[in-house]
């Protein structure tokens, strides 16, 4: 953490004093900026709301003489993910609630790149509208909640008929990637996605921003490239389950959607 935040003041001092010949002109604005943000995972299986942190060094080039418009480009290291949600242990022949779990919070790291274009409608306002691409660092927590969860009353059976088929059941399932804890197994590094959002500057440099984060990739995308699997000599009852398993078991898509309220300083 130290060292990525050292970077980004490194980078925001680096580009102040390339272009402090410029600046003076207004061609060329650098900053940084720091703030919360609230995250989670949207998709087949939304999960709540969890709050992080970003911090980040921004470059602006203007595109027009009088500053209408302009294009920034950052470097923002961000904290994101989810809180569990409860969910319910479903008897799938009955279909009565057995048991209500709450999943484990997920924290994900990632550095990202975005990219807005800016129209000014006033001096001390702007309107932003862009993308973003990012990779994963690290996470951790209960890596395989939601495709876990999603499809929990097929992959659990509560009939006491199918007790002895249980861990030949897990045993395959683990071995599918279903059972996995490495985020390797099932998380997609890559992010991208679209942000808006708008910024009110203060004429002594100080400035605030706030931006809606819509992931597009899939964060379980491996994962959800779905494996059938088979048990050698399972039996007729077992058979049947992994069938049903192989012809119905699907993972809906599962997006980073973030919300963000920056403070920051334009040099």
């Amino acid at each position: 953490m130290k060292k990525i935040v050292l970077s980004i003041a490194f980078l925001g001092l680096l580009t102040t004093n390339s272009f402090a010949q410029r600046n003076h002109r207004n061609l060329i604005e650098t900053g940084i900026k720091i703030g919360p943000n609230m995250s989670r995972l949207t998709g087949g299986n939304t999960q709540e709301f969890k709050p992080g942190l970003q911090i980040g060094g921004t470059v602006e080039i203007p595109l027009s003489f009088y500053k209408k418009f302009a294009v920034q480009a950052e470097l923002q290291y961000a904290v994101q993910g989810y809180k569990g949600a409860e969910y319910n242990q479903i008897d799938m022949l009955t279909g009565e609630t057995t048991e209500t779990f709450k999943l484990e919070d997920v924290t994900m790291h990632y550095m990202y790149l975005p990219i807005t274009f800016k129209y000014y409608a006033s001096k001390n306002f702007s309107v932003e509208f862009g993308g973003q691409v990012g990779y994963m660092l690290h996470a951790q927590g209960q890596f395989d909640a939601n495709k876990y969860n999603t499809a929990r009353s097929y992959l659990y059976l509560t009939d006491p008929r199918y007790a002895a088929s249980y861990s030949q059941l897990d045993q395959a399932l683990f071995e599918a990637g279903y059972r996995s804890k490495d985020p390797d197994d099932f998380y997609e590094r890559l992010d991208y996605g679209l942000t808006g959002g708008f910024s009110y500057y203060l004429d002594s440099g100080v400035f605030f921003n706030f931006r809606y984060y819509m992931g597009l990739q899939d964060i379980y995308k491996i994962d959800n490239d779905y494996r059938k699997f088979t048990i050698p000599d399972a039996g007729e009852e077992l058979q049947r389950e992994i069938d049903y398993i192989n012809n119905n078991l699907k993972f809906a898509p599962l997006t980073n959607t973030s919300v963000q309220l920056s403070v920051g300083y334009k040099f």
